[in-house]
């Protein structure tokens, strides 16, 4: 029997990626108002960002439920092997549902629950490492091992507009330093430790994108760079293009930041998840 590989919409990744590897992801809820919805199911990150332009309040996130993760892992039916990685603890209370459904499930199932430390597509990364090896029959221990040195390995860096959105939204970390002195400077933030951190200040876009992708190829044998846009597809896919002339021998991959993540990165958000080489 295959190991399953669970993770959570705030990984990033594009749908048909994620049933291609056969992950299985969880999603998040986003809320407008009075209106819910499940991240990447009920609304797509094109028409968030419709939304949040046209929105005079910030949306709100939530985790999923107890009950979702328990029918998520039971569904997999009686003795299967699951790895189940999500988003920083520090950024979100996911983890903890995942465990207390774990617990319900007793001895229904192996469940091993990992918390990846990142966000987005450097969730992403990990998801996709960890399915690769379940697809080559690896154990639930070696599959488990993957993902944690995958874990070990990415660092997610972002270009934000503004972090006003990290800030209305509690998920700015470290970043707080930086808000005295922005005004027009456009800050480049990482996770760090779990955590939303600030890494560098920038006077323009333009210069804070030739900073971005300065960071991005500074090691060319980096395995994989995941490339991740809120609302700005285009100017992601000539940043990609760059990067395929720079890295011909990484694994390059296009996402959007979806609901959940475009809540607290906001729009125009341009960022890369790096997976050092060995």
């Amino acid at each position: 029997m295959p190991v399953h590989v669970v993770t959570d919409s705030t990984c990033d990744l594009p749908a048909d990626l994620a049933r291609e590897h056969g992950i299985t992801v969880v999603p998040l809820t986003v809320s407008f108002g009075d209106e819910s919805f499940l991240d990447g199911v009920d609304i797509d990150a094109d028409e968030f960002y419709r939304r949040l332009a046209a929105s005079s309040g910030l949306p709100r996130t939530s985790q999923p439920s107890v009950e979702r993760f328990r029918q998520v892992y039971a569904s997999f039916g009686p003795g299967a092997e699951i790895v189940s990685v999500h988003l920083s603890a520090r950024l979100s209370g996911t983890l903890n549902s995942a465990t207390i459904a774990r617990e319900q499930l007793a001895d229904d199932a192996r469940i091993e629950l990992l918390d990846s430390n990142t966000v987005s597509l450097g969730l992403g990364a990990v998801a996709v490492e960890a399915a690769f090896v379940a697809r080559q029959g690896g154990t639930l221990e070696e599959v488990s091992a993957a993902a944690r040195r995958t874990i070990e390995r990415v660092q997610v860096i972002a270009l934000v507009d503004t972090l006003e959105y990290l800030r209305r939204g509690g998920r700015i970390g470290r970043a707080r330093s930086m808000l005295g002195s922005l005004l027009s400077i456009k800050p480049l933030v990482h996770v760090e430790d779990g955590e939303v951190a600030p890494l560098e200040r920038v006077r323009t876009r333009g210069r804070a994108i030739e900073r971005l992708f300065e960071l991005a190829t500074a090691d060319p044998t980096a395995r994989r760079v995941f490339v991740g846009s809120g609302g700005n597809r285009e100017e992601a896919e000539v940043f990609l293009e760059r990067l395929r002339r720079a890295l011909p021998d990484t694994e390059l991959l296009l996402g959007q930041v979806g609901p959940v993540v475009g809540v607290h990165a906001g729009p125009n958000v341009l960022g890369v998840a790096i997976e050092r080489g060995n």
